[in-house]
C-alpha cells in the first residue's frame, strides 16, 4: 500500500470534494481517498498508487477537474493537468452544483 497526494484545482464546495473522491475511487486498486477542500488536495491510498498517477489525473480530468502530482516519486516531470484532454479541462466542475 502506498499513498500519494494530488493537487486538485477547481474544487469550491463539498459537492466538488465528493465528486473528486468518487472519481478517484473508480480507479482500479484505489483503497481510500481523503479530499481536503481547503488545501485543494486529495490523498489517495492503494496498490501501486504512484504508478497509477496518470490514471488518477485522467479520472479527475474526465470529472472536470485539473490535477497534478504533488512531488510524487517516480512520476515524470510535467505529469498532470497539462495532459488532460482539452474538452475535460473546459468542462467546468463535474458533478458540482456551483456552476
Amino acid at each position: 500500500m502506498e499513498t500519494i497526494e494530488l493537487k486538485v484545482a477547481g474544487m469550491t464546495c463539498a459537492s466538488c470534494a465528493n465528486s473528486v473522491s468518487k472519481a478517484l475511487k473508480r480507479v482500479a486498486g484505489v483503497q481510500d481517498v481523503h479530499v481536503d477542500l481547503a488545501r485543494g488536495a486529495a490523498s489517495v491510498t492503494g496498490d501501486q498508487t504512484a504508478q497509477k498517477t496518470p490514471e488518477l489525473i485522467a479520472a479527475l480530468a474526465a470529472a472536470g477537474y485539473e490535477a497534478s502530482a504533488d512531488s510524487s516519486p517516480g512520476i515524470a516531470a510535467g505529469a498532470g493537468a497539462s495532459h488532460a484532454p482539452t474538452a475535460a479541462r473546459s468542462k467546468g466542475h463535474g458533478g458540482c452544483c456551483c456552476r
